[in-house]
């Protein structure tokens, strides 16, 4: 009798035990959860969804969506695609009437806080104290993707050959008349060739060298794109080059090459958490989320937004071939300037400064 009472004792005294360890091994190699983690995944939970206005195509949308969701499958995401200019304007109206459905936008910083529509999250760094720093705005209110790249991009199967590897001075070349992009939305592209070249030296350039060439002139980069791939332009300076793989490469366009001169290197692009926001639980874990590898990851992936300083990625690859000399170009603190200059060659080309 008392062998089996020891055998009985033995027994669920394993089984009790076997009932602590499962779960410790099946949340092995992560830590647990804080209290404040814990209270923004409840908050998350309950809210279940947010919204986003995105430049992002809807191919991309989805792909980085659905890598946000294999974390966290009870927020879904409403992505509104729009420029971020017109979404600006949207947001505008949004808070104007009170009726606010945004949570998110992925645009420049300097509107949206001039308006008084950016939230900071104060505690970011303490809810999740591994964040990747770099991945986060020094305001802590924007998660940000990678950063572009702004260079001189051609075809090289259209180009004269005599004129490869194409340069910024030889677009001067008679043979490029009208076969030169200019981008009339992102105006302000043009200053991302600063300090390389002074203020002077930009506007002399667009004078004397783009606007004689007569260059046909596209609404934003993804027009300028698919007016290179088409063949409808040659060469499109000052291009942000991350569409080319996110968009192209993927379907096999390998004759784009890109310039051996300056290329700037913005800092991330920002996506923004708005005042007041619906669903600031959710939008909070999704930004936390871009920070994350596989956050970056899905960025790379699907928008094309790899460091170009790397060449054990693709983009980096691409320049280091080519021979771009990169530098960082400081975009935040120029954007006033760089918008300033922007509407100066506009005029040049005879197209009307947008309203802001």
């Amino acid at each position: 009798m008392k062998a089996k009472a020891h055998s009985g004792v033995t027994f669920n005294a394993l089984c009790a035990l076997f009932a602590l360890i499962v779960p410790v091994l099946s949340s092995a190699g992560e830590a647990p959860l804080t209290a404040k983690q814990q209270a923004l995944l409840d908050g998350a939970k309950k809210e279940g969804t947010f919204e986003i206005i995105a430049t992002w195509r809807p191919q991309e949308g989805k792909a980085i969506f659905n890598a946000f969701k294999e974390a966290y499958p009870f927020v879904k995401v409403e992505q509104t695609m729009m420029a971020g200019q017109v979404g600006f304007e949207r947001l505008r109206a949004e808070f104007a009437s009170g009726r606010r459905t945004t949570d998110l936008i992925n645009t420049s910083l300097i509107d949206l806080e001039k308006a008084g529509m950016l939230q900071s999250w104060k505690d970011w760094l303490e809810v999740f104290p591994k964040t990747n720093k770099k991945a986060v705005h020094s305001s802590l209110t924007s998660a940000l993707e990678p950063g572009g790249t702004y260079a001189l991009v051609y075809r090289s199967d259209l180009v004269p050959k005599d004129l490869q590897p194409l340069t910024y001075a030889k677009l001067k070349d008679p043979r490029l008349r009208g076969k030169i992009g200019v981008n009339i939305r992102q105006y302000y592209f043009w200053d991302a060739m600063y300090p390389k070249w002074s203020e002077e030296e930009i506007m002399r350039y667009v004078k004397t060298v783009i606007v004689p060439q007569q260059p046909r002139l596209y609404n934003g980069s993804g027009d300028g794109w698919e007016m290179l791939v088409r063949g409808e332009v040659w060469a499109n300076p000052v291009s942000n080059t991350h569409q080319y793989f996110a968009r192209y490469v993927p379907k096999g366009v390998k004759n784009i090459a890109v310039a051996p001169d300056f290329a700037g290197v913005e800092s991330g692009k920002p996506v923004a958490l708005l005042k007041d926001a619906p669903h600031p639980n959710a939008a909070k874990l999704f930004l936390h989320w871009l920070t994350t590898d596989n956050g970056q990851a899905a960025l790379y992936q699907h928008r094309g937004r790899g460091n170009p300083y790397d060449e054990n990625n693709i983009v980096g690859r691409w320049f280091k071939q080519h021979g771009a000399k990169l530098f960082d170009y400081e975009d935040e603190e120029r954007e006033a300037k760089a918008r300033e200059s922007g509407a100066k060659i506009l005029q040049m080309l005879g197209v009307p400064v947008p309203e802001r």
